[in-house]
């Protein structure tokens, strides 16, 4: 235990992380106060486990110190993150937002009982309570959400208006830069010899392992592809945004409500931001990619078709497969990645997230009046309501639909009948 004990007396400075210590009355408090205090209660408790004796510990103590330096390290984290997503760490420590304040006081309250708690066992001795730890993981997650909480109040007031949530902003951007990524991997391989293109496409045909990564691993958000004579990077797909989203968010099942279905048939996200729910209803496991297009060649991996405005007479790729729970059949839903990226803060007395369609926001269309010219589709303020609503939409107006075979439309007799036929 020397190192976890070395390690929590290298933490003391770090509440200095969260500008200096708490002031006056509950008056003067600011987030960066109340932070300050929250991260003096996490230090003092590290204290009581370092200059504790160590000779009869057991694997409940050793836990209830790494749950510590856990929540030491993800509330500096999350300090220093916040204040960059606001435009400045001044606004972030300076906020006084009564809903913020009022909900870090609380957490405050929390942790310091908790840290009584842990004194209390210091003084008197004996093995530890091991529901202590599980108690400091979940201030942990609810300091957390706390704290994104309160960026996000800032950024309606600090920032531009902006339909989607800060969390869904944050994965939205990186979707773009990843087009962006995508886009300039495309002139790049086209500037090479047509010998070269050949040669490159073959060897990742010959050796598709190499493509092969989890799309939940924290590296995957550019897997490398190494050829003899230039290093061609992958281009970035809507899968490599999954870690991004379990960042800003959590899934969890839900109880879909209906007395005739098993409970927990529903998958749902929630954002740790807003505290929207995304709903995919009747839904076994949650997909971590994409389906495969019906009725098309594989795409090439080096090419901008990898993604989502893909082969399929240029429309978008958002489709991905699951089982549903009740009748154990594939059913086609939204890609995860797609709506996270595009949903909206629910409403005032709401408690689902509503969904901008981003395909809607980029389309433009020809007005045929006096002052013609290319003018954007204009979406409703709201969104869509749900998940299923968006489906819908993507359905109608964002999926290509193949053209039938004669035969399959015009009768055999009324085709016989006819002499041009």
């Amino acid at each position: 235990m020397s190192n976890a004990a070395g390690g929590s007396s290298r933490k003391s400075s770090v509440v200095s992380g969260f500008h200096g210590e708490r002031a006056g009355g509950a008056s003067s408090d600011t987030v960066g106060s109340l932070l300050a205090a929250i991260g003096t209660c996490l230090t003092d408790a590290l204290r009581l486990f370092m200059f504790a004796d160590k000779r009869h510990w057991g694997p409940d103590e050793f836990e209830q110190t790494r749950a510590l330096e856990d929540a030491l390290d993800e509330a500096k984290k999350d300090f220093q993150e916040m204040g960059q997503l606001v435009r400045g760490q001044f606004y972030y420590e300076n906020d006084r937002i009564p809903e913020s304040l009022n909900e870090l006081r609380l957490l405050l309250a929390q942790f310091q009982e908790h840290y009584e708690n842990l004194k209390s066992w210091a003084r008197q001795g004996g093995p530890i309570n091991p529901i202590w730890a599980r108690d400091t993981s979940s201030l942990r997650k609810d300091l957390h959400r706390a704290q994104c909480r309160a960026a996000r109040r800032i950024s309606l007031i600090a920032e531009q208006p902006t339909p989607r949530c800060l969390g869904a902003t944050q994965v939205y951007r990186l979707q773009k830069r990843n087009e962006a990524e995508r886009l300039r991997l495309q002139k790049q391989r086209e500037a090479l010899p047509p010998w070269q293109q050949q040669q490159q496409q073959s060897h990742h045909h010959q050796r598709p392992d190499h493509n092969i990564q989890s799309p939940t691993s924290p590296d995957s958000t550019m897997p490398q592809i190494t050829t003899k004579h230039h290093p061609i990077r992958r281009p970035p797909s809507l899968e490599s945004l999954v870690p991004k989203c379990n960042q800003i968010g959590r899934f969890q099942r839900l109880n879909s409500g209906n007395p005739s279905e098993s409970p927990f048939n529903d998958a749902a996200f929630i954002c740790d931001f807003c505290n929207g729910y995304l709903v995919w209803p009747d839904l076994r496991t949650m997909p971590s990619v994409r389906s495969t297009l019906p009725q098309q060649p594989p795409p090439d991996p080096l090419s901008p078709a990898y993604d989502s405005k893909t082969v399929n007479n240029g429309y978008p790729h958002w489709q991905a497969s699951g089982l549903s729970c009740t009748a154990n059949e594939p059913k086609t839903l939204v890609f995860a990645p797609l709506a996270i990226a595009n949903h909206m803060p629910p409403e005032p007395g709401e408690w689902q997230a509503g969904i901008v369609c981003p395909y809607c926001e980029e389309d433009t269309y020809l007005d045929e009046g006096e002052d013609s010219g290319e003018m954007k589709y204009v979406m409703d303020d709201k969104g869509f309501g749900s998940v299923e609503e968006f489906r819908e939409h993507l359905e109608w107006y964002h999926t290509a639909m193949a053209v039938p075979k004669l035969e399959d439309v015009v009768p055999e007799v009324v085709r016989g009948s006819c002499g041009v036929m």
